[in-house]
């Protein structure tokens, strides 16, 4: 169960509190969003030796079963807040900006070790928030932090994997491959700003999160955009995407499979049939393996699962959690 530790541990902020405008601009588009999902979130922060600062939200029942959701590379915390209202009224949710991306701190990750680096400030956060073994739900890039949780901390109650985990292969795209080029990284994220910063957002949901994008509000959009305003933000994105690889080799991190499959956790796997990573047979394969594993295909769905019409997504996690 969540405890009161969660009410002293950390600072609680509103939109004006930050320090910046564009980190005010989008403390307000997030309170935008959460409204507009009808649901109530504190935002906070903590101080961590590993990261620096980690802001993250906090919904749902103060004494519901604590549940940790991460997102993936280049979304932020915000984008889990149209999940929340099928969540809150059973589970205590924390919903961390992984270092680099939202409210938290933007550090560089050239030259770091990247596998205990993804875990250690989200075992601090645990720590402070006196939680030894929360469920997690992971997507993208938060689906490996979610399994290096399992994996390399036994931090994990249940696990669960939404959209395609990294982790799980190293054949990239090339335009992803081509991200992880110093240098060509910073061109391809500045053509990736230019023009109007809220059809640029709906242009990236539309190829790389979701099928169908007809019920995303225009508040995820205008959040999107704030994000890319958030200063120090992009250098520390290109350093992570240089760190994850390069050009024909990906950083052995990605393929974890042999150590995934060793995981005795109870752990779900729910994959849109269109992911535009990695197709949900690969999902499949792993949760065969496994001791204690299911793999639920969601049809005409995408890496985001949860931003596409209907509630399909909402109802698979809800029933893993659960059991």
């Amino acid at each position: 169960m969540a405890s009161n530790t969660d009410q002293r541990q950390s600072s609680t902020h509103s939109v004006d509190d930050w320090s910046s405008e564009p980190e005010r601009r989008y403390a307000a588009r997030q309170a935008r969003l959460a409204a507009y999902c009808d649901v109530s979130v504190d935002s906070r922060t903590l101080n961590t030796d590993s990261a620096g600062r980690v802001h993250y939200l906090v919904a749902g029942d103060p004494n519901g079963e604590p549940v940790v959701l991460l997102h993936g590379v280049t979304v932020t915390a915000a984008t889990w807040l149209p999940i929340v209202p099928g969540l809150a009224d059973e589970y205590r949710l924390y919903i961390p900006d992984r270092p680099g991306r939202g409210l938290s701190a933007a550090p560089s990750y050239r030259g770091r070790d990247l596998r205990p680096f993804l875990v250690d400030y989200l075992c601090e956060l645990c720590d402070e928030l006196d939680l030894e073994r929360p469920h997690v739900v992971g997507n993208s890039l938060g689906g490996l932090q979610a399994l290096l949780l399992a994996i390399d901390r036994d931090r994990v109650d249940r696990l669960c994997l939404v959209g395609a985990p990294a982790g799980v292969s190293t054949e990239f795209s090339l335009a992803w491959r081509l991200l992880t080029m110093r240098g060509v990284n910073r061109l391809l994220l500045w053509l990736d700003r230019r023009g109007d910063p809220i059809e640029n957002a709906r242009e990236a949901a539309k190829k790389r999160l979701v099928v169908d994008g007809s019920v995303i509000p225009i508040e995820f959009y205008e959040l999107m955009a704030a994000r890319q305003q958030l200063p120090g933000r992009e250098q520390s994105l290109r350093s992570l995407l240089t760190e994850q690889g390069s050009f024909g080799r990906m950083h052995p991190v990605f393929d974890i499979r042999e150590e995934i499959v060793d995981i005795e956790r109870p752990t779900g796997f729910i994959w849109g049939s269109e992911d535009a990573f990695w197709p949900p047979e690969l999902g499949r394969s792993l949760a065969d393996q496994m001791a204690d594993a299911q793999c639920y295909e969601l049809f005409n769905h995408g890496h985001m699962p949860w931003m596409e019409p209907g509630d399909e997504t909402e109802i698979r996690v809800r029933a893993f959690l659960s059991g």
